[in-house]
């Protein structure tokens, strides 16, 4: 057991420094996003390590290794368009490759729940919505307007309202999240502004499956059958 949890342990390590080697790459050399885009993108990345390690550690969900890895691959393909030019990089780059061996190794296997989780519509909406930084960082990567940036910020509170079970949080990826993002979408070209619409149509899509509506529905816990005693006479 002890093993199990070391090796738990090491690769959520491995993990988060890669991504805060990533993001400190990205923001000392952003080439050839802008200063604020790239800054965006490693909030992105960071954003979503810190969910998969909360993933791995607390809820030992499977998702969460994979969501690692995801994460891990994309960024040192954000790294790799400007090239590994750099120590900060190519430090970058040796970390996440053993993250990457560590969160695909049978060790976590054992360990993680193996039992069904939330349906996969209801997990990924919130995950998708909280990319909103990462989706405006890579779409307005040669200049930050101010309509992105409002995306940027109300894409994680949404999914922050919706994974704390309010309506309105599911309501407003659904309706207001995309309208938001078509209008910032607007003062961008494309294919920016093809990402940053797309990017709102896959949340409210998501939203709008009977799975996303399911999760936030408590269910009852059935009560037990109550007990007769038999009379004695």
């Amino acid at each position: 057991m002890a093993q199990r949890f070391s090796a738990l342990y090491v690769v959520s390590a491995l993990l988060a420094t890669s991504s805060l080697l990533a993001s400190a790459a990205l923001v000392y050399d952003p080439d050839p996003l802008v200063t604020g885009a790239a800054g965006l993108v490693a909030i992105g990345l960071l954003l979503y390590t810190l969910i998969a390690v909360a993933g791995i550690l607390l809820a030992r969900a499977p998702w969460a290794r994979w969501l690692g890895v995801g994460v891990t691959i994309g960024a040192l393909v954000v790294i790799a368009i400007a090239g590994f030019d750099s120590a900060s990089k190519i430090a970058a780059l040796a970390v996440s490759l053993v993250a990457v061996a560590g969160l695909a190794g049978p060790w976590l296997s054992v360990w993680l729940r193996q039992k069904p989780g939330p349906e996969p519509q209801a997990v990924a909406l919130p995950l998708t919505a909280v990319g909103a930084p990462l989706a405006v960082g890579l779409a307005a990567w040669s200049g930050l307007t101010i309509g992105a940036l409002v995306v940027a910020a109300l894409g994680p509170f949404a999914a922050w309202g919706y994974a704390r079970s309010f309506r309105w949080g599911l309501w407003f990826l659904r309706i207001g999240y995309p309208l938001v993002a078509a209008a910032a979408a607007l003062q961008l070209s494309a294919p920016a502004a093809i990402l940053l619409a797309g990017h709102g149509i896959v949340v409210a899509l998501l939203a709008w499956t009977r799975q996303a509506s399911r999760a936030q529905r408590p269910t009852a816990t059935p009560l037990p059958e109550p007990r007769h005693r038999k009379r004695t006479s």
